[in-house]
């Protein structure tokens, strides 16, 4: 149940990323070129708080869920790539040494 949870967290925060992209990226340029007065770099500082980030976004193997040890370019974990290399699943990964 705790790990559902967390999926479902993370899949949430996946979204809201994706969707407010675009505000944060010219948001951010705003306040760095300065072109803005002080209230408005206040302002517009306030509203990049509450979106949702990049870094709060935790890889997840789409297999087991778990979070330690992935593999960024397959997605997923060490475990799970071990097993499909061993059963010959994964094609053109040959077993180096284990």
């Amino acid at each position: 149940m705790k790990l559902k949870k967390k999926v479902l967290k993370d899949f949430l925060v996946r979204n809201k990323f994706n969707k407010n992209e675009s505000k944060i990226r010219s948001l951010k340029i705003l306040v760095r070129l300065k072109c803005l007065n002080y209230l408005e770099i206040l302002e517009n500082s306030s509203k990049l708080k509450k979106l949702a980030f990049l870094t709060k976004i935790k890889n997840r193997c789409f297999i087991t869920s778990r979070s330690a040890s992935i593999n960024t370019k397959l997605g997923l974990s060490r475990i799970k790539l071990r097993e499909f290399t061993n059963n010959g699943i994964i094609p053109g990964i040959k077993k180096y040494s284990w």
